[in-house]
């Protein structure tokens, strides 16, 4: 059976913050035996979003949730709230 992958679309003008990226790389790894892999777009999102075809079907909804929630705000940010219009 294949590994579990993660494939993360970072807004291109989002920035990584590198002990954040860790953790969320070690929870999939401990908890799902996967991996992260972590892409920019130039597409306008509001927010990085997780690919969600990576853990089978019944833990997914757990995982998505700990990843949206807590992982994803640790490991991207965006200071586009500071532009003035």
């Amino acid at each position: 059976m294949p590994r579990p992958q993660l494939l993360v679309i970072v807004p291109g003008t989002w920035n990584a913050v590198a002990e954040g990226v860790t953790e969320l790389k070690r929870y999939l790894a401990d908890e799902y035996g996967g991996t992260v892999i972590i892409r920019t777009t130039a597409a306008p999102l509001s927010s990085p979003d997780p690919a969600d075809r990576c853990v089978g079907p019944g833990t997914w909804r757990l995982a998505r949730r700990d990843m949206e929630l807590v992982l994803l705000p640790q490991a991207f940010f965006s200071l586009d709230w500071m532009e003035v219009s």
